[in-house]
């Protein structure tokens, strides 16, 4: 009984192995399908996990060494309620976006080079309506999309759970850290923290 027992956990691993290969390859497969629909994509790039979302390929450029954690949503939204949008997502080399995080886009969200963004970050580049009373009173698949560019500069280090709003620019170096709501552009070389952010410190040579 006990020999008929380890035969039967022995297959049952063999197949859950079986199940893990068949999984990858499967999940990437699906990444490459996904990454030959982008505007334009470079070397290496990745999908690490086959749970993401992905809206409007044909309107984002990844470049070399690209990749994602678990969980990634990321829309460039060229039509929402009837109106048509331009929405453009360029992200440059060597980018890493860790797990959780969600990118939204109906103009444009720029991320430079070097940049590392931590989990469950939001990135934004429009508002569902205006801040004003009139707005919230609309139901809100009637209320109109804001929009203001975000640019985040090379060698950006953005921590756990930020917030970026639109019209934010960032400018090289900086640091971003954990919870900050970002909803002001700010120079290069600075660490910003806190709701809203502020500038902490300034980066030396």
């Amino acid at each position: 009984m006990r020999f008929l027992f380890n035969v039967l956990k022995d297959i049952l691993y063999l197949i859950f192995q079986v199940i893990k290969i068949c999984e990858r390859i499967a999940g990437k497969k699906q990444a490459e399908i996904t990454l030959s629909r982008f505007s334009s994509v470079g070397e290496k790039c990745e999908f690490q996990y086959h749970d993401y979302c992905i809206r409007g390929q044909q309107f984002i450029k990844v470049g070399d060494h690209f990749s994602v954690g678990r969980c990634f949503r990321m829309e460039a939204i060229n039509e929402y309620d009837n109106i048509s949008y331009s929405p453009e997502i360029i992200i440059g080399n060597n980018v890493r976006i860790e797990d959780y995080c969600h990118i939204g886009c109906v103009e444009r969200v720029v991320i430079g080079d070097g940049v590392l963004i931590a989990s469950k970050v939001f990135i934004t580049d429009h508002f569902h309506g205006d801040i004003s009373r009139n707005d919230l009173k609309k139901i809100p698949k009637e209320r109109p999309l804001n929009s203001k560019p975000v640019v985040i500069g090379n060698n950006v280090w953005i921590g756990d759970s930020v917030s970026i709003m639109p019209g934010v620019t960032l400018g090289n170096n900086v640091i971003v850290g954990a919870n900050a709501v970002v909803t002001h552009s700010f120079p290069a070389d600075v660490v910003i923290a806190g709701c809203p952010a502020k500038v902490i410190k300034a980066l030396g040579e």
